[in-house]
């Protein structure tokens, strides 16, 4: 296994971390305080709320510097999943590099991955996965991700790469181990399994540990308990038969680096980009990133 490593400047680096504590401390903290009230008081009601937060996206902002891109796809086409409507974009002819975003992301998020793959001869596809940027819905899960990741690659034909943000890594994983063909797989900070997700989002919220325990115990009954197998690098990462690739910041504040690590130790025979300053979201468009994936597509037998 083989790893590279870049490094950003101090600078970079405090500003990556910036946006996320503006986005998340004041209204989360009020949240959760809110929530650790309620369970005292009417137990069930808090588990009702905190279980519909799990599966509710944010809809974050989507950076306004690659929304022209979508006015010039060479192609956009709405794909049917049950009743939600899911916009499907891409640009250029050639093989297939497929891109699956995270959790309230969107797929606009790999802009900066466009011009230079369309330039190289691919076709870029993105989509908006359900409850995510453009696509309908309000709620939706990685059961649901990963059946929308197969079902966009099926639209689209043979599939060269994947490229996968976060917990769209996890989607993206699953559907390969389910059968969806690419010749690679890049995943851009992905957490090691489901469990560390809803650990993170009870730390986010200053849930209590009875309170997370109780939303994994409700994860179950709606999933069975397998859940934590089907979504856990653990299991799916000795599955995959793609070339791959995991880019890991040393400075991630929402998928903790190490977790990021292990997803590369299990994969055998994949490499690593290691990275520093970028944080969780600067992975998507920072040029030395886009460069490295892109000459590993571009030069690719």
């Amino acid at each position: 296994m083989s790893a590279q490593f870049i490094t950003t400047t101090g600078a970079a680096k405090r500003l990556s971390k910036a946006p996320l504590a503006r986005r998340n401390v004041p209204p989360v903290a009020a949240i959760g305080t809110a929530l650790q009230w309620l369970h005292r008081v009417a137990p069930n009601t808090a588990g009702n709320i905190v279980e519909n937060l799990f599966f509710s996206p944010q809809r974050l902002p989507l950076p306004i510097r690659y929304e022209y891109l979508l006015d010039e796809a060479t192609s956009y086409t709405q794909l049917q999943y049950g009743a939600t409507v899911i916009p499907v974009y891409s640009w250029g002819h050639g093989p297939v590099v497929m891109m699956v975003h995270g959790w309230s992301g969107g797929g606009i998020q790999f802009g900066a991955f466009v011009k230079p793959l369309v330039k190289a001869g691919f076709r870029v596809v993105v989509f908006d996965a359900p409850a995510h940027g453009r696509a309908q819905g309000s709620q939706t899960n990685l059961y649901e991700m990963a059946d929308v990741v197969a079902r966009v690659a099926a639209s689209v034909g043979q599939v060269e790469a994947i490229i996968a943000h976060s917990i769209g890594s996890l989607a993206a994983a699953r559907a390969v181990v389910d059968g969806v063909r690419a010749r690679h797989l890049i995943m851009l900070a992905p957490p090691r399994d489901l469990q560390s997700v809803v650990a993170g989002f009870g730390a986010m919220l200053g849930l209590s540990d009875a309170m997370v325990s109780e939303q994994r115990r409700r994860m179950e009954q709606r999933f069975g308990p397998d859940v934590w197998r089907q979504f856990s690098f653990d299991d799916l990462a000795p599955g995959l038969a793609p070339r791959g690739l995991v880019v890991v910041d040393r400075d991630d504040q929402s998928v903790p680096a190490s977790h990021s690590d292990r997803v590369h130790l299990k994969w055998p025979g994949s490499e690593k980009l290691q990275t520093e300053g970028l944080g969780h979201f600067k992975l998507l468009w920072h040029p030395s990133v886009v460069e490295r994936i892109y000459t590993r597509l571009a030069t690719a037998g």
